[in-house]
């Protein structure tokens, strides 16, 4: 059987009316909130970055801090309509059914007029799973665009180590310009020694060079 192919999907949920996210982008539609990046913490806790941009972007600290589920809130003001929010809140369930269905998402989330809208690199079957539970246990969702004709991981030679490393890297924004993650975090977040993904990495980009000289992508290196 071959492996399934993966592409690439917007995916739009409405948030539930009690999530923070909603309840600040349905008060205040001039604003547009995207998460930059997120990390578990300990106690059943999410720290969440997070870029708004409108109006008074900064004004809004104690209306967010002031949500039951929101722990900590720190605001930077990055210009006169732009601030970073960095907001600890209890575990949101999409964040935890996005978790257990492994589903990879990629940075930077959209949320506004209480919808969040996200893109992952996934599978057919991976999506339908993760739709069905999101449904189940958030609320409204749909695909709002698919780019498909994505190369298959497995035709790539990676290991399926190399596989979870590379695609939490991309998901995460490692390999965006500037970083979206530091190779610290990244190691933390998959569990393993700085040198162990450093050393994962090199052998991951060796392989993918090899691969796309294999399929013709680039042209061989011209002999001296």
């Amino acid at each position: 059987m071959e492996d399934e192919p993966y592409s690439v999907y917007r995916i739009a949920v409405l948030l539930p009316a009690s999530a923070v996210g909603r309840m600040l982008s349905v008060a205040h539609p001039e604003l547009r909130i995207e998460i930059q990046n997120r990390m578990e913490v300990p106690r059943g806790r999410v720290l969440f970055e997070a870029r708004v941009e409108g109006p008074h972007a900064a004004d809004w600290k104690d209306e967010v801090a002031g949500h039951p589920d929101v722990v900590a809130t720190e605001v930077h003001p990055t210009g006169p309509e732009s601030s970073i929010y960095r907001v600890t809140v209890r575990t949101p369930t999409i964040h935890s059914v996005v978790r257990d269905r492994r589903l990879l998402v990629r940075y930077p989330i959209l949320i506004e007029g209480g919808w969040m809208r996200f893109e992952t690199v996934a599978t057919a079957s991976q999506v339908r799973s993760a739709l069905t539970a999101i449904r189940r246990r958030v609320g409204p969702t749909r695909v709002e665009a698919v780019r498909r004709g994505s190369i298959a991981l497995g035709t790539l030679g990676l290991t399926s180590v190399q596989e979870e490393i590379f695609r939490t890297a991309v998901s995460s924004g490692f390999f965006d310009a500037p970083r979206g993650i530091s190779l610290t975090v990244l190691a933390e977040r998959l569990g393993k020694s700085k040198s162990a993904v450093s050393e994962a990495i090199r052998k991951i980009q060796r392989r993918l060079a090899d691969s796309a000289l294999e399929m013709g992508l680039v042209p061989p290196r011209a002999e001296p």
